[in-house]
């Protein structure tokens, strides 16, 4: 298969096209045809030789991915899914645990979907599994223009919650009410 591999630490440059083998999904993985992977601080920091891949984990980049699952667990094969993988998304094919994958709904191309993984679980995990935001509550998101900035504040709007939200400046840092429609 085509890979997407980092040739030592730099620019875009370093990046090449390289054949690999296949990856084989051990038991409760699935193996995904990737459609698109996204490109995160983490996997530019990898590029830049200052971020390790995790012990055991691909040295390709790319921590979320989406596409159709095509082996592994067989009472998945077939759904569009986009999954979080500790890495080896900027190749044809990745391995994931079924456990981070969410399904694509029909109506998300699998490019956009394959931006969801990262900041949809990080949010999900700390606002509602770890902090049980419910509706009515009040939420402060730090960092509210960042990616999981942003992701946070629409889900705790969806859950109904009140939202504010601190943003950055090169000269100042300020808080804000973000107030949103109910």
């Amino acid at each position: 298969m085509r890979v997407v591999e980092i040739t030592q630490p730099g620019g875009p440059e370093v990046l090449r096209v390289a054949e690999r083998p296949m990856p084989a999904p051990q038991p409760g993985e699935v193996l995904i045809r990737v459609a698109a992977a996204g490109v995160n601080r983490p996997d530019i920091m990898q590029r830049l030789g200052k971020y390790p891949p995790p012990p055991g984990a691909s040295d390709l980049p790319g921590l979320e991915v989406s596409g159709e699952i095509v082996g592994g667990v067989e009472s998945a094969i077939g759904r569009r899914v986009c999954a979080l993988v500790s890495g080896g998304g900027y190749a044809e094919y990745c391995v994931a645990p079924l456990e981070q994958c969410l399904p694509v709904p029909r109506a998300v191309t699998l490019a956009p979907a394959a931006a969801i993984p990262e900041t949809f679980f990080t949010v999900w995990t700390n606002l509602f599994d770890r902090g049980r935001l419910r509706s009515g509550e009040r939420v402060l998101v730090h960092g509210g223009t960042s990616g999981i900035g942003t992701t946070a504040i629409q889900l705790a709007h969806a859950r109904g919650a009140t939202v504010y939200a601190t943003a950055g400046s090169a000269g100042s840092t300020t808080a804000r009410r973000t107030s949103w429609p109910r």
